[in-house]
Order: C-alpha cells, then structure tokens, then sequence
C-alpha cells in the first residue's frame, strides 16, 4: 500500500481535563464511544491513557489492565491499541517498564528521555526490558522530541541498548516552546536527521494550531500521523474543534485531496508482525 498513510489518534494525554474541553474522554465509557467514534473517521490506532477515579493520569498496573481489556474487547478488531508509559514527572522507569511487564499490551509507547535521560548512561534493566518486548512480540514505540534525541536513539541502537526490531518512532514537533506550538520546520529537521538507509517506521504528532500542517508535511515526506486532543484541541480555521472524530476527518479529507488513503487496521497489524 505505497500510498498508504495509518492515522493514530491521541484522544486524552495526561493532564487535560473537562474542564479543558468538554468532549476530552476520562472515563472508560466516553474513552471507549470516543474511538468507535475516531475508528469511523478512519483511525486505526490508539494511544490510551488511563484515568483514576479524580481523573488524574496513573500507571497504576491494574487499573491500566482494565482499561486496557476493556478497551482491546470494544474496539480492538477496529484499532491498534497503545498504552501509554508516560511518567508525567511522578513515575520512576521502574514504574513504566514495570507497568509493560504487567499487562503486555501489543503497542506501547516510550519517551526515550525518560528511560534513558541524556545524563544518564543506559542500564542492563533497559537493555533486557526491550529485548522482553520484542520477545514478546509488543510493538514499542519511541518519542523523540530532537534531532539530536534521534542520534541518541541510533547510538542506543549501535550500542545495542534498544532493539532494531520491534519498534517505530515518533517525533513530536513543539513540545518544549512556551507555549507549545509545532512547526513544519520542525518536522523537516527530524526527517533530514534521519540515516538515509534507515527503514523503522516513523510518524509525527505537533502541538498548537498548526498541527495539520505538521502532519501534512510527515505525510508528504512518507511518515504517518498521530492527532487528537493530547496535542491540540483547535481545528485548521483555529476554532475549538467539537470532538477528536472531528480532527481526524479533517485530516483525513487533506490526505485524500493529497491522493493518500488511510492504512486499515488489518495492514497496520501485517506491519507490525513483520517488524519483528
């Protein structure tokens, strides 16, 4: 499918709330209606985060598994789902890979600075937790917010730290401006940092009002795309946009005038077999 572009919704993140916007999915319910909802608007995977009962973001391995289960039993024949190991500043790597360990999920997502933090040198726990995963068959993915986190990623690599297998990746574009805002400059950077021999899979989210944009240009340059409420709640005129499924046809119908389909859950899962 040369043509084929798979679209990844981030429906929640860590910290918005409600009161944010009214149409952010906390419970398991309004998760759960909010991707059939995506899934028809054509996404087919999902990066989840589990919500406690005050709505804060926990990695709290139970909980995640019932999340998780509940999740893959509604939607899974639909979309790819990714659990998300992001610490938010209150969760150790323990805890994360820990959490992995727990309910081996099929994807999962990791901040390579959180695992791995740059003034730190890789411990033997990180280097045996990704060689579990990718006999376990879960497909990880790494974020990456830098060029220069990306030579690190294939550093990690050569040092045998991080798999060359199993796995995909991630550039996020304007997480670290105040406010957070993504450029397609930002993209064009990630992608000419890229080796030029390298075949990982790769994709993009952006935060602020020029996500489509930077998720046009991912596409054009052959990556695929995350959007959703994680990154930014506006739509391309910069008005609030009224729901995730909202942001995903948006995307969508740019990606068809651009002669671009939308990979099926089907293909996306044959993707991922294969690159283990």
């Amino acid at each position: 499918m040369q043509d084929a572009r798979t679209i990844m919704v981030a429906p929640n993140g860590a910290r918005l709330q409600p009161s944010h916007h009214p149409s952010v999915p906390v419970t398991s319910e309004q998760l759960i209606h909010c991707l059939h909802e995506c899934a028809e608007a054509g996404a087919t995977m999902a990066h989840i985060h589990a919500r406690d009962t005050q709505g804060a973001h926990s990695l709290d391995p139970a909980l995640n598994q019932t999340l998780y289960q509940q999740v893959m039993d509604a939607v899974g024949d639909r979309m790819v789902i990714q659990l998300t190991t992001e610490a938010v500043g209150r969760y150790s790597p323990q805890q994360q890979m820990a959490l992995i360990r727990a309910v081996k999920p099929e994807a999962a997502s990791f901040a390579l600075r959180e695992l791995v933090p740059d003034h730190q040198p890789a411990h033997q726990a990180v280097k045996d937790f990704f060689a579990w995963t990718v006999e376990a068959r879960i497909y990880s993915q790494f974020i990456l917010y830098h060029p220069q986190e990306l030579a690190r990623y294939y550093a990690l690599r050569e040092q045998d730290i991080l798999p060359s297998q199993g796995h995909h990746l991630l550039f996020v574009a304007g997480r670290d401006r105040t406010p957070p805002r993504g450029t397609p400059e930002d993209i064009v950077a990630m992608y000419q940092a890229r080796h030029l021999d390298d075949t990982v899979p790769w994709s993009v989210c952006a935060f602020g009002q020029r996500e489509l944009s930077c998720l046009t240009t991912a596409a054009l340059l052959g990556g695929d795309m995350r959007i959703g409420f994680e990154n930014n709640t506006f739509d391309v005129h910069g008005r609030a946009a009224p729901n995730n499924a909202y942001q995903i046809t948006q995307l969508r119908n740019t990606l068809e005038k651009l002669g671009y389909c939308t990979k099926p859950v089907q293909a996306l899962r044959q993707t991922m077999t294969q690159s283990f």
